[in-house]
């Protein structure tokens, strides 16, 4: 667009609700998806006020588009990212420009087509090994146990290593404190509010200093389930900084397993979660998905990306589920230059906040977007919606680089769960959203009960019994 015709950053439209001093934090604090999901009827771009800073919120699908890929360059990471970086470093989550590009095509190796060849079986041996350990009629924490397999898989698959039991607790004991410190600094009126010794303050240095605890152990354990030169420590510890020519120091290692954990952990089992939450609530999908297991993969037999890639009905529910139950409820960015966003004119130094979650919420893209409907996605799992209408992995040079490995964590750990056994949903419980800068999902508890045990009782074995239909998301 010409500047000729391009308005001023003060004509974007300002949202109703802001109260003195406070602004708009209050409603973003107290119902964060609601808010952002309620400002798309203002405009394409909303204008809120978090105390004294004035933030652009966009929520037009083309230009959040426009903003991760046109304008990464001149509107790199902000305030939320930058609490992140603050604690833990210039990885590969927070870094941006020649950092975020050096250390991407250092990483990306771990990613390739390649190595999804062994990370399959073993993602389905250590999914195995974790359910192996419930008993006939007992009652799963659906979270936790999904927590647990998540991480399980990223040390093993990408750090060739097992952690204590001990650490694997206190990893999923302070990873809320740290995303809730993580949001209210990125909200504070100036940055020195951090340093504050305010209660979510120390919570987040304390939760910061236990996951790099955890992490640490990770990789400086000795490789056991994968060969040492195929691990992430390995590749990083064997590379060198373009800009000095000189080897990753133990910190740069630090900040790019952190982010492995963090991205490969939190937004995975919250996912899985919704995941079995929606066969339960549609026990016909449900039983189309065990159908094409039972179909598509012989019993017994060893996982492979190929096999994964005849389960397209259950990769439809599993993008359904992304869309609906996108685990990032938002994120910012900040002009580091004027720069034109839709007919905007946005100077230098700008804030800008956008939300994943609420624009794969958005009427104007999915008509009756609450309602869980796999058909909502073409063959091949192209939106119906629209090319931007779908950006649960981010879209640009920042687009999640594990995207590949999530797809298929998530069709290992379904099909290993759904196949060995029948979940029935303990009455009055179901999964519920707690939002902070991630949309964790909290609550589901299942009775399990063996496939094969359920038939012999003259129990359906080809599906799951429904929840109670009141919604509490």
């Amino acid at each position: 667009m010409v500047a000729t015709t391009a308005r001023r950053v003060s004509a974007v439209p300002l949202a109703p609700g802001r109260v003195p001093v406070l602004g708009h934090a209050p409603a973003l604090l107290r119902d964060p998806l609601g808010f952002l999901g309620s400002l798309s009827r203002y405009g394409g771009v909303v204008q809120i006020r978090l105390g004294p800073r004035a933030v652009l919120v966009v929520t037009d699908a083309a230009l959040v588009h426009t903003l991760l890929v046109a304008l990464a360059r001149d509107c790199p990471r902000g305030a939320v990212q930058d609490t992140l970086k603050n604690a833990f470093g210039d990885g590969l989550l927070m870094s941006d420009g020649s950092a975020h590009r050096d250390r991407r095509r250092t990483v990306q190796p771990v990613f390739g087509p390649d190595r999804m060849t062994a990370y399959v079986p073993l993602m389905q041996r250590v999914a195995e090994e974790r359910i192996g350990r419930w008993q006939a009629g007992q009652v799963v924490d659906v979270p936790k146990e999904m927590n647990h397999l998540a991480l399980e898989i990223v040390t093993r698959a990408l750090f060739g290593a097992r952690l204590r039991e001990d650490s694997t607790i206190a990893f999923h004991r302070a990873l809320p404190d740290m995303v809730k410190g993580q949001i209210v600094q990125s909200l504070y009126p100036h940055p020195a509010f951090a340093r504050l010794p305010l209660p979510v303050n120390r919570r987040f240095d304390a939760a910061v200093r236990v996951l790099n605890r955890v992490v640490d152990q990770a990789v400086g354990a000795a490789g056991e389930a994968a060969p040492a030169d195929g691990t992430l420590t390995a590749l990083l510890r064997g590379a060198v900084d373009p800009a000095s020519g000189r080897p990753l120091t133990e910190a740069d290692v630090r900040s790019e397993a952190i982010t492995m954990f963090g991205a490969g952990t939190e937004t995975i089992s919250s996912t899985l979660t919704w995941f079995i939450q929606e066969l339960l609530d549609h026990p016909e999908v449900a039983a189309r998905v065990l159908d094409e297991l039972d179909e598509q993969l012989e019993p017994g037999a060893e996982l492979t990306p190929e096999a994964i890639e005849r389960l397209g009905y259950t990769r439809s529910v599993a993008h359904e589920v992304l869309r609906l139950h996108t685990p990032n409820a938002f994120l910012m960015r900040t002009a580091t230059k004027q720069v034109e966003l839709g007919p905007y004119t946005v100077p230098a130094g700008t804030e800008l906040l956008y939300s994943l979650t609420a624009l794969h919420r958005d009427p104007a893209l999915y008509p009756d977007p609450m309602r869980f409907d796999p058909g909502r996605q073409q063959p091949g799992g192209a939106p119906a919606a629209g090319r931007h209408a779908f950006m649960a992995f981010g879209a640009g040079k920042h687009k999640c680089i594990g995207e590949a490995f999530a797809w298929a964590e998530m069709a290992v750990a379904a099909a290993t769960i759904l196949r060995r056994w029948k979940l029935t949903p303990v009455p009055g419980v179901r999964t519920r959203e707690v939002v902070w800068t991630a949309v964790q999902a909290q609550g589901l508890r299942v009775a399990v009960t063996p496939r094969r045990a359920a038939a012999r009782n003259g129990l359906p074995s080809q599906g799951t019994l429904s929840c109670p239909t009141e919604a509490t998301r």
